[in-house]
């Protein structure tokens, strides 16, 4: 799940270390997720959005998503 005050989450805590230290060890950071996850927020903490260099999602993210991350700095990819 991806929620604007919590973070980024996974539904499953044995991913979290492996997700973590993935984003601890990249240069650029891309969070790649479908728009059904904003708004969501799942069990297990491991992120938060401004961990994030880049995020790629679909157009159905909502306005109000859009303007989040954009003016979080965050360049937003719509495919």
């Amino acid at each position: 799940g991806v929620d604007d005050k919590l973070g980024v989450t996974c539904a499953t805590t044995y991913e979290v270390n492996t997700k973590k230290a993935a984003i601890e060890y990249s240069d650029t950071k891309i969070l790649l997720t479908d728009s059904t996850k904003f708004g969501k927020i799942r069990i297990s903490h491991f992120a938060d959005l401004s961990n994030f260099d880049i995020i790629i999602t679909d157009t159905g993210i909502s306005e109000e998503y859009q303007k989040y991350i954009k003016n979080m700095g965050i360049k937003l990819y719509l495919v």
